[in-house]
């Protein structure tokens, strides 16, 4: 069995991780990105002086979920009922479901179309009224730059909350020995997004790349994430929609 490694921070990889060592594999979790709460007092002023104006909500992943709901309670901010939130995935939808269960108005990219900030703007013009929107992007610095021009593509208020930050994770002595470990012979490498295969490369930066690096299938969720892997040298790059994964992974891991 080929051994697995996770980059995604906690909470979101716990539960996939659990997951594939049930399903018997050799896991590793080394987080390549450190995610941290963000709080600008100017900014999170012009937030609540807009709050009420808002029709839409939009979160780009569970940490960005789980982070505004931290800032909200500290800065005592609710949803109408009328407010709807949108994310482009089904997890993040159920972390949603679960911050907010009062909350009934959702908006996800349909389950059969693509999981991601095109499938999610189908989903917002199929179900709103786009000409009375004002949307809010909760996200980090960056991130979901394709929704937010798509937004003004169509004159669209749409403003930016960056309520957390994400940096590179500086693997420690340990950790480095551990993804060694896991580099002694070709794995699964699982990357969710563009930076955090930008922030695994940079834990080489000042010394050789491990003999194996480029010879592990790399597991994205997206074809853009996937053409930027096979540009930075990876060759066997695969994608799997993330409620797949724990399924998935098992069968590549016996081949």
């Amino acid at each position: 069995m080929r051994p697995v490694l996770l980059t995604r921070p906690l909470p979101c990889s716990q539960q996939l991780q659990t997951q594939l060592e049930q399903a018997g594999l050799s896991v590793a979790h080394l987080p390549t990105l450190a995610l941290n709460p963000m709080s600008r007092p100017e900014h999170e002023a012009q937030i609540q002086n807009q709050w009420h104006d808002y029709t839409g909500v939009i979160f780009v992943s569970q940490h960005a979920a789980q982070f505004a709901f931290e800032h909200m309670q500290r800065l005592g901010l609710n949803f109408s009922q009328n407010t709807w939130l949108g994310t482009v995935g089904q997890g993040t939808l159920a972390t949603l479901t679960s911050l907010w269960p009062t909350h009934t108005s959702f908006i996800a990219p349909d389950v059969n179309d693509s999981q991601d900030s095109e499938g999610l703007w189908r989903a917002i013009t199929t179900s709103t009224n786009l000409a009375d929107q004002r949307l809010l992007i909760v996200r980090a610095q960056t991130g979901r730059d394709v929704l937010r021009q798509m937004a003004q593509t169509a004159d669209i208020p749409c403003d930016i909350w960056a309520c957390y930050t994400r940096q590179t994770s500086v693997w420690s002595a340990e950790q480095m020995t551990q993804f060694q470990q896991f580099d002694a012979q070709p794995g699964l490498m699982v990357i969710t997004s563009i930076d955090g295969l930008n922030a695994l490369l940079a834990q080489f930066d000042s010394k050789p790349p491990p003999k194996n690096l480029y010879q592990h299938s790399l597991i994205t969720l997206h074809p853009r994430i996937a053409e930027f892997a096979k540009n930075a040298g990876f060759n066997d790059v695969r994608l799997c929609p993330v409620a797949d994964l724990a399924r998935q992974i098992p069968i590549w891991a016996q081949s």
